[in-house]
């Protein structure tokens, strides 16, 4: 089952790379900077406008959340894009690691952490 959006976070990424990845994943039909820490993007996919915010110092100073609003991405789930954001990046990238429901009972603080070093779960503090 597809999630209804995607949300990963990356480590000491510039928000330059992190664009440029998502030009060469998708069609980039639109980008606006509403703020100077705030990047909003519309890219295209199969037909399927999908709406992305780029939000630097998102989880302290040094993370960047990248924020997929739609159930249209190439993407089951958050992990799977993690791993392909890590393979485009090359920066630290985090997510939920069970994925967001509206009821259940999982750990609000356990994350997956895909890194130069491997990738597991970790609670994140």
């Amino acid at each position: 089952m597809q999630q209804t959006d995607i949300e990963i976070y990356v480590l000491s990424c510039p928000t330059e790379n992190i664009v440029a990845w998502l030009a060469k994943a998708f069609t980039l039909v639109d980008t606006s900077q509403p703020s100077s820490l705030c990047t909003k993007l519309t890219v295209l996919l199969n037909n399927a406008n999908i709406e992305v915010t780029i939000l630097e110092q998102a989880a302290g100073k040094r993370f960047t959340s990248i924020w997929f609003d739609s159930d249209k991405t190439p993407w089951k789930d958050d992990m799977a894009c993690a791993k392909q954001a890590f393979d485009a990046l090359q920066c630290e990238v985090r997510c939920n690691f069970q994925g967001w429901e509206e009821e259940g009972d999982q750990d609000p603080d356990q994350w997956w952490r895909i890194n130069s070093h491997g990738e597991g779960p970790f609670i994140w503090t």
